[in-house]
This record gives structure tokens, C-alpha cells and sequence, in this order.
């Protein structure tokens, strides 16, 4: 009798154990990402997946880990090739979670962000920020070329402006260092004056989730910024 007792028992422990284990982690993974495609507003649901180490870990809520990405997306007004939060470890109410439907974390969940800017996005932005008309825009490893035309001498002419993308009080800024014009020598005045045109500054202070961007640099043909996200609430939290 205890023996088959025990061969009823022990697949229904296993089942018991093992059945929240295998979809408890798609089913959360498709509550956040629904979560925050809602909060943002974005056309695409994000790709998200959620680690717990040790695995079992999930069960009770916690969670090591993750990351959100969000491809050809807008965020804060800048269209982007692709953003990605990397999640600092986290806890989930899982079982209310389950029962309402929607994610009911113990507390907002936090972590690094990176925002892949196509160069033609940045070209967009400069056009329309910049004080002089801008007809291209080159990333470089180290910088950014701003390319225009000027009158000079009862002709035209291309310039280039060549300075650095930098950060200062939350807005990401061109500050042109070098002005070539093909061999042409330009007046000391309109050189001046091209310079001061060509500075540039956007402000990302619409970056949604309070996210602080602390670092830019031109890689690969595109704009990365890499910053912080402190709060990303998702869905209702208990008694509020």
C-alpha cells in the first residue's frame, strides 16, 4: 500500500514542482514585456527575459537578473536602433502575479541602460538644432564631422566641422574644435561664425523611467548612450 502510495504521490510532487518551474518564467516574461510596452507606448512588445540563479530561486519570487530589449523603437523623442536594460537582481510577488494577470513586483525594478542612436537619427536631430544648414553628418570613433555649404568670395563652397559629442546638464552636445573648407582659407570672422553655428545640444531629459544618461561615445556608425534607470514600476502594486 505505501509503495504505491508513494508512486501516486511522487508525480504529483514532481508535476507540482516542476510545472510552475517550466512556465512560470515565459508567463512573466510576457506580463513585463506587455507591461512596459504599454507604459511606453511602443509599437513593438520588447524581448525580455528574466535569470534566477539558483533557478529555483523563481519560485519564491526572486530573481538575479535580466534584461529588456526594445528594437527600432522611440524613446524620448529619439528613435532608436535598439535599447537595452540590464536588471539589477529584483523580487516579484509571483503568486499574486499569477492570480491577477499582470506583474505585481515588491518594489521597481532597476538597472544599466544602453541606447544604440543610428547616425541618421543623430543627423536629424543636429538638423534640426543646429544653427547653420546642415547637409550631412559622419560619426567618427572619436567624434562627429557636421558637413554644410557657405558663401564666400561670390561662391559656394562645403565646409566640415569637426568636434566632440559630450554630455552637459542632461543634453548631448556637439562642440565643434576644427573647421576645413576644401583647401579654401576661410575669413577669421565667418570661421568664428561657423563654428558658434555648428554647436549643438538636444536635451534628454524626456528619457521615460527618470533614466540619467552618464556616458556617450560614436561606436560602429551610431551614438550609444549608457546611463541608469532607477525605476521601472510594473503593474499594480498591493493596496495601491
Amino acid at each position: 500500500m505505501r509503495s504505491v502510495l508513494v508512486a501516486v504521490l511522487v508525480p504529483v510532487l514532481v508535476v507540482f514542482l516542476i510545472g510552475p518551474y517550466t512556465f512560470m518564467p515565459s508567463l512573466l516574461e510576457y506580463a513585463v514585456a506587455r507591461d512596459v510596452q504599454a507604459r511606453l507606448g511602443a509599437e513593438r512588445q520588447p524581448d525580455v527575459s528574466l535569470k534566477s540563479d539558483p533557478a529555483l530561486e523563481m519560485l519564491a519570487g526572486a530573481f538575479s537578473g535580466g534584461h529588456i530589449v526594445l528594437k527600432k523603437t522611440e524613446i524620448g523623442g529619439v528613435r532608436a536602433e535598439r535599447a537595452r536594460i540590464d536588471l539589477d537582481p529584483f523580487d516579484i510577488n509571483v503568486w499574486d502575479s499569477m492570480w491577477s494577470g499582470h506583474v505585481v513586483d515588491r518594489e521597481p525594478l532597476s538597472g544599466e541602460i544602453r541606447v544604440e542612436v543610428p547616425e541618421e537619427e543623430v543627423s536629424r536631430l543636429v538638423k534640426v538644432g543646429s544653427d547653420m544648414p546642415v547637409s550631412d553628418v559622419e560619426l567618427k570613433e572619436d567624434g562627429m564631422v557636421v558637413k554644410s555649404e557657405v558663401s564666400a568670395f561670390g561662391a559656394q563652397f562645403p565646409v566640415s566641422v569637426d568636434g566632440d559629442l559630450g554630455l552637459s546638464d542632461g543634453s548631448l552636445v556637439f562642440e565643434p574644435q576644427s573647421l576645413e573648407a576644401a583647401g579654401i582659407p576661410v575669413p577669421q570672422e565667418l570661421s568664428d561664425k561657423l563654428l558658434a553655428g555648428a554647436k549643438f545640444d538636444y536635451s534628454l531629459d524626456r528619457l521615460p523611467y527618470e533614466t540619467r544618461i552618464t556616458g556617450v561615445r560614436a561606436e560602429g556608425g551610431q551614438v550609444v548612450l549608457t546611463g541608469r534607470v532607477p525605476s521601472i514600476p510594473l503593474g499594480v502594486y498591493p493596496g495601491g
